[in-house]
């Protein structure tokens, strides 16, 4: 089986069509990628900042809860 990215284009052999498109996405894959993280490039946290953010992620059971306390 054909790897592009471990293999290679060396590694197809007689000129297989499947194989060179095969390659031929890889390599526009790999462009496409380069031009995304050459336009937008990945954002690291900053090393100073030890304290996480605060949880901003809503409960959505929260109200059940205090609701269901409520009943007699």
């Amino acid at each position: 089986m054909f790897d592009p990215e471990s293999d290679g284009i060396g590694a197809i052999k007689g000129g297989c069509p499947r194989c060179l498109e095969l390659q031929a996405i890889f390599e526009s894959h790999q462009h496409t990628l380069r031009l995304m993280r050459a336009f937008a490039p990945i954002q690291t946290q900053h090393a100073g900042s030890s304290d996480p953010s605060p949880d901003r992620q809503q409960d959505l059971f929260a109200s059940v809860h205090s609701l269901e306390s409520r009943r007699p």
